[in-house]
């Protein structure tokens, strides 16, 4: 087959010929991640036996992609087993049409249709496929409100809204506690099929997945700030976090007692000040009223 020595098909003269009416198609190409492609390969030859597929990518060397000889179709030993069946062709008397399916990031490069024709290779001027990456992951959390008091429970919310690519995704949660202190793994979701909610929109391939983290009888050893992190298309995205404040029960019987002792400590200086105000009243009073019996 072609890919058996396919390695040296550009390092010999004779495989470098353009033949102009060989190999036409369109000089570049571009989809998103996920999603489907098909590169053309016209030649205004008919009976070609022995049609090809490379891909080129700066600093690596030709990678076979698939090729034809008659009615066989092989793929290149690079391609792995997995996506074989992702790499279809499309072929005639004139055309060998590459399709790419479920396209992933690796796959971007520029594509070289050839074929063998009367004892030499020709190729075309290659296309280049453009992957865009229009994957987007939103991490979004919650804030608390008001302080958790110790003892009780609390439910950490973190909703993933993922699109544009495909696969499952990973959702972790990390909690950042005293200052100083590192980041550590707490709670890892392998899987994201509960909670999840499809864009109802046709065509998209949006979704929106819910996790929630409990936690149960709360301490001061809780508090921190929560983050929710998720790794989805090839990238890991991180929420803002959540601060979870622990408010201590001892510490708020504490400051009730001091407000009611503080209270009683106000009310009996209140009392025994007015109660010395009534007495050097009554004096001033009696005194005032002895002198005028006197001089009368």
């Amino acid at each position: 087959m072609v890919f058996h020595d396919g390695s040296v098909l550009f390092q010999q003269d004779h495989a470098k010929r353009k033949n102009p009416r060989c190999c036409l198609g369109q000089g570049s190409a571009s989809t998103r991640l996920g999603g489907s492609v098909t590169l053309p390969c016209l030649s205004a030859e008919s009976g070609v036996v022995i049609w090809v597929w490379y891909k080129q990518v700066p600093g690596q060397q030709l990678q076979p992609v698939v090729s034809s000889f008659y009615t066989d179709v092989k793929h290149g030993e690079g391609i792995e087993e997995r996506r074989k069946a992702q790499f279809t062709v499309d072929k005639s008397d004139t055309s060998f049409n590459l399709t790419i399916n479920k396209v992933e990031a690796s796959d971007e490069g520029l594509y070289h249709c050839g074929i063998f024709w009367f004892s030499q290779f020709y190729f075309g001027d290659g296309v280049f496929l453009y992957i865009n990456d229009s994957a987007t992951v939103q991490v979004q959390q919650h804030y608390l409100l008001d302080p958790a008091s110790e003892g009780h429970n609390v439910t950490l919310n973190c909703t993933v809204v993922s699109g544009g690519c495909a696969g499952e995704h990973s959702v972790y949660w990390f909690r950042h506690g005293t200052p100083g202190s590192h980041p550590g793994i707490i709670y890892a979701h392998g899987d994201r099929s509960a909670g999840c909610e499809k864009n109802p929109e046709a065509g998209s391939s949006t979704q929106s997945c819910v996790y929630h983290l409990p936690k149960r009888n709360l301490s001061t050893t809780d508090a921190g700030t929560y983050y929710c992190a998720a790794a989805a298309c090839g990238q890991i995205t991180i929420g803002n976090g959540t601060k979870l404040e622990i408010s201590s029960k001892k510490f708020c019987v504490h400051n009730a007692d001091m407000l009611v002792y503080t209270v009683a400590a106000l009310g009996f200086i209140t009392i025994i000040t007015i109660m010395v105000v009534v007495v050097l009243l009554w004096r001033k009073c009696c005194h005032t009223g002895k002198e005028t019996f006197l001089v009368s």
